[in-house]
């Protein structure tokens, strides 16, 4: 997922909430797209992120394009609601890292309001997230480069592996859905590590 790209002045960001396990069958995978689309619980997820990274960067920008409403961004095994948004930073030495210091964490990996949600976290998570997510990137000495969110993490130790993995909730959310959404979003990091299997493939 795409935290920042800054190039002179220009700046782009693409972020990504509101998820569905896509399907073996073409039928019901478009099925499963269009319902993720029309989703008003997905919609409200996705639309808290994008009013926190628009509040973030506006103040930067003497231009900020956002479009009114998301697009369906699809990977081997996710869609996802994706909005690409472009801006003009007034001040190009403005350097990538500082804008994605701005921007990280989104609502979409602590909640929001952000400080308010990390510190409730805090407060009521009986375990310590750990490597749940970061970000990583480069920023060259112009102050040009390109972060993106490290939302699939994971430790190796000896022969022990860990992974960590996610789902965004909100009110309306379904336990049992976000619960798949989450298994679904491991299943990616299962398969880079040769995990996943015909008889087991989640």
């Amino acid at each position: 997922e795409l935290l920042v790209r800054k190039q002179g002045a220009r700046v782009h960001t693409n972020p990504l909430a509101g998820s569905a396990k896509r399907r073996a069958d073409p039928q019901e995978d478009q099925r499963v797209a269009r319902d993720l689309l029309e989703s008003s619980k997905d919609h409200y997820e996705h639309r808290l992120v994008i009013e926190d990274i628009r509040q973030q960067l506006a103040p930067l920008c003497s231009r900020l394009d956002v479009p009114e409403g998301p697009s369906l961004l699809s990977t081997n095994a996710m869609w996802h609601l994706s909005t690409a948004i472009d801006g003009e930073l007034a001040d190009s030495r403005t350097s990538a890292l500082q804008l994605a210091c701005r921007l990280h964490p989104t609502p979409a990996v602590c909640g929001f309001p952000t400080v308010a949600a990390r510190q409730l976290i805090q407060r009521i998570e009986p375990f310590d997230r750990d490597l749940f997510t970061g970000m990583v990137g480069w920023c060259d000495t112009q102050g040009n480069g390109e972060w993106v969110v490290t939302i699939r993490c994971g430790t190796v130790q000896g022969d022990w592996l860990r992974l960590f993995a996610g789902a965004g909730i909100v009110e309306a959310s379904d336990p049992a859905a976000e619960w798949a959404e989450v298994t679904a979003k491991l299943g990616t990091m299962r398969a880079a590590c040769g995990l996943l299997d015909e008889e087991n493939p989640t």
